[in-house]
């Protein structure tokens, strides 16, 4: 499903773990412009939330590492063990979201 999106260049603006859940809630601003059905009528950022489910794993490295409006530089699928790493700009370093979930959606706001 995230293969779906072009998530890079898009903006972070939050990273929630529910773990009772077993949830991850990405807020963030989607880049509607990369996406392949995009429509010039409509606007070219979009705020929603991704969430992925059935979460087993979920870290961000480094620990210390801030998420506060950071952009999406790369995104690795690893469908073998459902593993996603997400690379994010920082102020003064580079910071990574791994997730391993089994299900993965997109909500516009």
């Amino acid at each position: 499903m995230l293969a779906t999106y072009d998530l890079h260049d898009s903006i972070v603006e939050s990273v929630e773990y529910l773990l009772d859940e077993k949830k991850v809630l990405i807020k963030l601003e989607l880049c509607q412009w990369k996406q392949a059905n995009y429509d010039e009528s409509e606007p070219e950022m979009q705020e929603g939330v991704l969430t992925f489910t059935d979460v087993d794993s979920f870290q961000i490295e480094p620990s210390s590492f801030l998420i506060n409006s950071n952009e999406i530089l790369n995104v690795n699928v690893h469908n073998e063990d459902r593993n996603i790493e997400i690379i994010l700009t920082g102020t003064d370093d580079i910071g990574k979201v791994s997730i391993i979930a089994q299900d993965i959606f997109w909500e516009g706001c």
